[in-house]
């Protein structure tokens, strides 16, 4: 047997396999570099928290005589923090307590089949039933009414939920109201 050929063979694998080597590296940075260049989808701009994709301010909640009966209105200003309006449902919650009853109460009406027990808590699901909303760069003054069903201490929280197209939780933001 000759060993000068197999040191030549072996010479020759090596330099072969790391030249393959090579080459698949810069297969993948090339692959790399046009996937961090290719434009965008058209989606809302990817953000690390999907909360940050919505921006309030002006909370407010009062209650109100209407007739006879007892209304929470609740107001607030949303944007999107995104460059593209975003097609959102918006659910607002009220909950409180009173010697051990307990007070649930929604705009719009939560429904059996909606996303949220009838303790007003989320539960997944469909989140077709909210109010729809297309949030922009700019303000907009969202308000809604929730019947008070024992007087104007009926509710002690607000949440705002907001859902995006596919049901994902973009904001569940809880006020507290004082009376």
């Amino acid at each position: 047997m000759n060993w000068s050929i197999l040191r030549e063979r072996k010479r020759l694998l090596s330099s072969l396999g790391y030249t393959a080597l090579v080459a698949l590296v810069a297969a993948l940075g090339y692959l790399t570099l046009k996937i961090v260049e290719s434009p965008r989808s058209e989606g809302p701009e990817p953000l690390s928290d999907p909360a940050a994709l919505i921006e309030f301010e002006g909370f407010g909640a009062r209650p109100e005589r209407v007739g006879t009966e007892w209304q929470l209105r609740i107001t607030l200003r949303l944007r999107t923090a995104t460059t593209r309006p975003l097609d959102c449902q918006l659910f607002l919650v009220a909950r409180g307590e009173q010697a051990e009853q307990k007070f649930v109460g929604a705009w719009p009406t939560l429904t059996p089949s909606g996303p949220f027990s009838s303790a007003g808590y989320f539960r997944g699901g469909s989140v077709s039933s909210g109010a729809p909303l297309t949030l922009t760069p700019s303000w907009q003054k969202v308000s809604g009414s929730i019947p008070m069903p024992n007087g104007p201490t009926t509710f002690h929280t607000v949440t705002v939920y907001v859902f995006g197209n596919k049901g994902e939780v973009l904001l569940a933001r809880p006020f507290s109201i004082s009376h």
